[in-house]
């Protein structure tokens, strides 16, 4: 049985636990990002100093605002209009997918290299969830927007893949995968995400209050 992941019907605003994997608080932070709205990610983050200090790089180089404190990990477009603006990067192989769905949204080509890998190894994936990809090396060129899904994705139980494809039906509605195993290497990561599209939390960089609680303070 095929399942179909779902869109976001507003920009993504809420808190949310953080799991203990780079590439799934990579995909959390870009969900905000892509959509136009804010992510905080929790501490405890479960991550080492390096890969916070990697990943907070990774997400400004969309044009995100990144701001860590002692309540999480939070990123927020500076854009209201969604689009972010052109950008390049380098980034772990892990999570280059991820920033190719990001690249969807900037105003012109955005070229992609993996750190540690091939970037030209996620095209048949980025081409089958619908993004205009070209491989120049090994690296790839991301144009703007996105076209539809072709076909049900088979993640061949890789959470990457898994991830990627949620990220991508925030933006695509329409987008199907065989199932959603991988993600249960991460118990609960489902319902966070579902429960993340719908929180609707009003935040300010840094901090995990919201507006209610500031009057309540006052």
């Amino acid at each position: 049985m095929t399942v179909e992941l779902p869109c976001a019907a507003i920009p993504v605003r809420g808190r949310v636990d953080a799991v203990a994997s780079e590439v799934a608080v990579t995909a959390l932070l870009l969900a905000g990002v892509v959509t136009g709205g804010t992510v905080m990610v929790r501490e405890p983050l479960g991550l080492e100093p390096d890969a916070v200090r990697r990943l907070r790089a990774g997400v400004a180089r969309t044009g995100a605002y990144v701001v860590a404190s002692a309540d999480g990990l939070t990123a927020t477009t500076r854009s209201t209009a969604g689009e972010l603006p052109q950008f390049d990067a380098t980034v772990p192989m892990d999570v280059l997918p991820l920033y190719a769905v990001a690249a969807t949204r900037a105003g012109d080509e955005c070229a992609l290299s993996a750190s540690d890998g091939t970037a030209a190894a996620w095209a048949p994936l980025l081409v089958q969830l619908g993004l205009g990809v070209c491989v120049e090396g090994e690296s790839i060129v991301v144009a703007p927007g996105l076209g539809e899904p072709a076909g049900v994705v088979d993640h061949d139980g890789d959470v990457r893949v898994a991830l990627t494809a949620l990220l991508v039906a925030l933006l695509q509605p329409g987008v199907q995968v065989v199932d959603t195993t991988p993600l249960d290497v991460f118990p609960g990561f489902l319902d966070r995400w579902t429960a993340l599209l719908e929180a609707d939390e009003y935040l300010l960089p840094g901090s995990a209050l919201l507006p209610s609680d500031y009057v309540v303070r006052s």
